[in-house]
């Protein structure tokens, strides 16, 4: 994901780098750990489950690290019930209260999990609708996103972040409801990672970023960074990942992007984009991409203080003549005016 929400804090808790960076080697499962001279890290799950009648559910995970305080959030969308529920936790990184690992995926924030040991990812989180238990099995290796694993999101040198995905990974565990019984699940999640600077331009307003997993077994992953006009800046991009074989880098010069719907929060009175058609010319892909339910928009007073939408969306899409299905995730920040650098000022 192109989780940059917390990319203003940046700034208050490290200095600007003295000049651009560059790329650099990155070894695994190594640097799926922690990186404490990154001002901003996060660890970013989301992911599709199905339980034995078909039912659709989707959830988010997601584990912050600002200097020394440790931050999560976790959603869980039910489709059929047509419900969304989130929490959120913050603490300083205190021993056996919350935590991240420099030496492997190992991050915690109270009874909220994700550890990586074998290879498999085991998560946990309780929250309104229950605990969640998750073993996810990475079917490819990870994704450098950018060059070699350095995203820039702007010109300038701390506008960049290192950013390393897993685009597929099978999930098998179980939602205990809060209210009694055990639902296993199975289904499929994507894990993002990124830690730097985290700043944004002075001019970006938001972002809109997807998660794309289609039934021929390819993945794109694509993100819009809004000018003030709400067009792309140049440095909106993404990567296509084959079902075999190596990624390939999308130049956004070749996206056609339309939003199709919108839908208004009752609760921060935020518009956001509802629905949209995208097209990648060079591949001869075309995406429609709609969510499971319409709120799934988390307002997060006690801990990030952001606003933003992030959800569990289905997919039509065609290539060439080929007729294909997909699931996605898709963030969007900026649009509730509090969530992107400089709005906190105007």
């Amino acid at each position: 994901m192109i989780a940059l929400i917390l990319a203003w804090a940046a700034a208050l808790f490290a200095p600007r780098p003295p000049a651009a960076p560059t790329p650099s080697t990155l070894a695994f499962p190594r640097d799926h750990g922690s990186h404490p001279d990154a001002a901003v890290e996060w660890w970013y799950y989301t992911g599709h489950l199905e339980d034995r009648d078909r039912r659709a559910y989707g959830f988010e995970l997601t584990f912050f690290r600002v200097g020394e305080l440790q931050l999560a959030h976790f959603a869980w969308t039910d489709a059929s019930a047509g419900t969304f529920r989130y929490a959120e936790k913050a603490h300083l990184a205190l021993p056996g209260i919350a935590s991240s690992d420099a030496r492997r995926l190992a991050v915690s924030n109270e009874d909220w999990s994700a550890e990586e040991i074998g290879g498999v990812h085991r998560l946990r989180a309780r929250g309104p609708a229950g605990t969640l238990t998750l073993e996810l099995t990475p079917r490819k290796p990870p994704v450098l996103q950018g060059e070699r694993g350095l995203s820039r999101k702007g010109p300038g040198a701390s506008e960049y972040s290192h950013y390393v995905s897993i685009t597929r990974l099978d999930a098998a565990g179980a939602l205990a409801r809060a209210n009694g019984g055990s639902v296993p699940l199975t289904g499929t999640a994507w894990f993002d990672h990124e830690w730097g600077p985290g700043a944004l331009p002075a001019e970006a307003r938001g972002w809109d970023w997807f998660a794309v997993q289609l039934s021929d077994g390819s993945e794109v992953m694509l993100y819009r960074l809004r000018a003030p006009d709400g067009s792309a800046t140049p440095f909106s991009s993404g990567t296509f990942v084959p079902a075999r074989g190596a990624p390939v880098p999308l130049r956004w010069s070749d996206v056609r992007f339309e939003e199709t719907r919108f839908w208004t929060s009752p609760k921060s009175g935020a518009r956001y984009p509802a629905a949209w058609r995208i097209g990648l010319s060079s591949l001869g892909l075309s995406l429609d991409v709609a969510p499971l339910i319409a709120d799934q928009e988390l307002v997060t007073e006690k801990s990030t203080g952001v606003t933003y939408w992030e959800g569990a969306c289905r997919v039509a899409a065609r290539r060439g003549a080929a007729a294909l299905e997909g699931k996605a995730y898709v963030e969007l920040t900026g649009y509730a005016g509090r969530d992107v650098p400089g709005e906190q000022a105007r």
